[in-house]
């Protein structure tokens, strides 16, 4: 499940002037930092936290960090606010992949401490994908590319690993998320029907990482 309601608000987060040498920087020390790793087991948390991956976006600072337990309640407070309520991924869902399945993460986006936004991923060892199960931000900080740098972050680390695609699936009826998407480089591969419990259509999208 990889869904994203996309408000636009009129706020917004401008990059600074050096942003692109950052993600230049740090796409080097990945390549660098996991050279060898094809076709081994990894735990991507080992890496994060030693790394810790960092973009600095204006005054107030975004900060981007791997998920731990303590940020659960953080991310059902987003999925509540996201889906109007609901929260289609509970306390425990969130346990499992945050603590313990290694062969999956979660990064944050916090600004002044607080989480406002999160990306989970789960990587495909025995393959070369990764799968993008979800995405959200709270409404007040959607349309200032804190969902944009998330998925940028993963293009960065799959690519690094050597993952040949990633993938997601979304609702046929999100075309705000789909754009998203898009942008991010992300193409329409099938349409999966009556993915979604209410019986909605999903459409399975997927960007390749080698050429």
């Amino acid at each position: 499940m990889c869904t994203l309601l996309c408000q636009i608000t009129s706020k917004k987060l401008r990059p600074k002037r050096n942003g692109w040498k950052v993600m230049k920087k740090l796409k080097t020390l990945l390549t660098t930092t996991f050279k060898g790793f094809s076709g081994k087991k990894f735990n991507p948390r080992r890496y994060l936290e030693m790394a810790d991956i960092e973009l600095e976006h204006d005054r107030e600072g975004v900060h981007y960090r791997l998920a731990d337990r303590v940020d659960i309640v953080a991310l059902l407070a987003i999925e509540r606010d996201v889906y109007n309520g609901d929260i289609p991924w509970t306390f425990s869902h969130f346990e499992h992949e945050i603590v313990k399945n290694d062969e999956a993460f979660f990064i944050v986006a916090e600004i002044s401490g607080s989480v406002i936004g999160f990306i989970g991923t789960r990587i495909n060892h025995h393959g070369q994908d990764a799968h993008i199960t979800n995405l959200a931000v709270f409404k007040a900080f959607q349309g200032q590319q804190i969902a944009s740098t998330l998925i940028e972050q993963l293009i960065v680390l799959m690519s690094a690993l050597g993952k040949n695609e990633m993938t997601l699936e979304v609702r046929r009826d999100n075309t705000k998320a789909q754009g998203l998407y898009r942008r991010q480089g992300f193409v329409t591969d099938k349409l999966l029907p009556e993915y979604y419990e209410d019986g909605a259509d999903a459409i399975w999208m997927i960007k390749k990482l080698k050429k």
